[in-house]
């Protein structure tokens, strides 16, 4: 009996620990996009996760779609719901979690390079992301590319559309540090964030299927959300 009574009274506390942690994530976060955060990770499960794996519980077929990513199937994404998609790009959150391209073109002319001692065009990409005061933050990057010439600018172009990066000032990054009773695995995949930027899907889901993450966790759900599937 004894053993029963402290069972549930550890059960309490971190059930308790838990809403604080939920609480705050949301608060720092924000109503209206941990409204649309919740809504992506409950369509994820209702429409992804159930026709993928019609035979599965939820938590089972979490653990799936890791074990297949990890393992290089990554053709999941084309049969992610594409009104999901374009709730996410129309709302307010997909700039509080990412800097997405603003514009991108090749530049040839050495003096607007930032490797001035380049004689090759450079690809470089201007992102737009919201700062916490609810403006517009830019940044621009520049990379090298494979290129033949004659080069096919719209292709390259059209080919980084989707090269996003971090929001390290966004809401969603703010919410992330809010959490006081971080778990392992929350507390090394930022550090890794902080230090790499974008990581690769598969080892994101490698290392939560090696560290035995909980797929009922509120806030692994959410990662998977935001760091795999979109």
């Amino acid at each position: 009996m004894k053993f029963i009574n402290l069972f549930i009274i550890l059960l309490l506390t971190f059930s308790c620990s838990n809403e604080k942690e939920i609480a705050e994530f949301e608060k720092v976060l924000g109503k209206e996009n941990s409204e649309t955060l919740t809504y992506l990770v409950n369509d994820f499960e209702s429409d992804f996760l159930k026709r993928q794996y019609p035979n599965l519980e939820t938590k089972k077929a979490y653990k799936q779609f890791l074990t297949e990513l990890s393992n290089g199937q990554t053709e999941y994404w084309k049969k992610i719901s594409e009104s999901s998609r374009e709730y996410l790009e129309q709302s307010s959150l997909r700039l509080e979690i990412y800097s997405v391209p603003d514009s991108i073109w090749i530049e040839r002319d050495p003096e607007k390079l930032t490797l001035s001692f380049s004689d090759v065009p450079m690809l470089k990409i201007k992102r737009k992301y919201l700062m916490p005061d609810g403006a517009f933050g830019y940044s621009t990057s520049e990379s090298s590319f494979n290129y033949r010439e004659p080069i096919d600018e719209d292709s390259i172009i059209e080919s980084r559309k989707n090269w996003i990066d971090i929001n390290y000032v966004g809401s969603y990054s703010r919410a992330l540090n809010s959490i006081s009773n971080k778990s392992n695995f929350l507390i090394n995949y930022l550090d890794i964030r902080e230090a790499a930027g974008t990581i690769d899907p598969r080892l994101i889901a490698d290392r939560m299927l090696e560290t035995k993450v909980d797929l009922n966790d509120y806030f692994i759900k959410r990662l998977i959300i935001t760091e795999i599937v979109y």
